[in-house]
């Protein structure tokens, strides 16, 4: 049995520890083919014991062998989806593209313009410019970062979190931070940013992050890897394409500054 499934089957005799365990498995299968032990724990907010404890109540020896039997299944069966859905498809190629193509409308058609156009004339506007992401989000920043670098926008890109406290005692008034995060805690950046005068953009997937009321910008996208009936996806190429419309934007506004 698909260990997804098997989580789902056990759950209602799992205690309320490990319920908030699997709950935070079925919702981020993806994390736990990348994260280790430790980082799952953290993540999830429990322990490396409990963990192990769950994966042994699931009939694993531990979590190395739930977290290969997870990769086996990411493998074996790319995308979750109906035998109606599986049969329309016609291929794995097609079902991908085709979940992608549906986050990517979602998110054109949800994203505020207005508040895209906001953080587009804030970074043509800025004296610095700090872009900021950890982990996977990490990629998502380098990317921003290198494509606003071909536009002539000069940036900082910081994927360490040492040096992220580094730059909120360096930023202040005029400058502006733009941080990519799904689930990493920046409170405490982000308070001491405000505090210093610079101005934060939030680049997230999760609509109920802590973080919201603490930034200037927030722009929340579509989340493929969220669900598990979505397929073991990765989140990164939505970030991608929202960083091309950003850029869009930027672009736009820097040839009218240059007629």
């Amino acid at each position: 049995m698909n260990p997804l499934e098997l989580l789902e089957q056990k759950l209602p005799g799992l205690t309320k520890s490990e319920k908030i365990i699997a709950e935070y498995i079925l919702g981020n299968p993806m994390a736990i083919i990348r994260y280790s032990l430790t980082q799952v724990a953290k993540e999830s907010k429990s322990s490396n014991t409990a963990i192990i404890r769950l994966c042994q109540k699931l009939g694993y020896q531990g979590f190395s062998e739930f977290k290969f039997s997870m990769s086996r299944a990411a493998l074996s069966d790319t995308h979750y989806t109906t035998a109606a859905d599986a049969q329309d498809s016609g291929s794995s190629m097609s079902a991908i593209v085709a979940q992608y193509v549906s986050h990517l409308n979602q998110m054109a058609a949800e994203t505020d313009m207005a508040e895209l156009r906001k953080i587009s004339s804030l970074i043509c506007q800025t004296v610095r410019v700090a872009i900021m992401g950890v982990n996977r989000t990490a990629f998502s920043a380098s990317q921003l970062s290198y494509r606003l670098s071909k536009l002539g926008v000069a940036n900082y890109l910081v994927t360490d979190r040492v040096i992220m406290t580094d730059y909120m005692e360096i930023f202040g008034p005029g400058d502006v931070c733009l941080i990519f995060s799904i689930s990493t805690n920046y409170k405490e950046i982000v308070q001491r940013l405000k505090k210093n005068g610079a101005s934060v953009v939030l680049f997230t997937m999760n609509t109920s992050s802590p973080l919201k009321k603490l930034c200037d910008h927030f722009i929340c996208l579509p989340q493929i890897s969220y669900n598990k009936k979505m397929g073991f996806l990765d989140d990164q190429a939505i970030f991608f394409v929202f960083i091309e419309a950003l850029l869009s934007e930027i672009a736009g506004m820097l040839n009218q500054t240059m007629k």
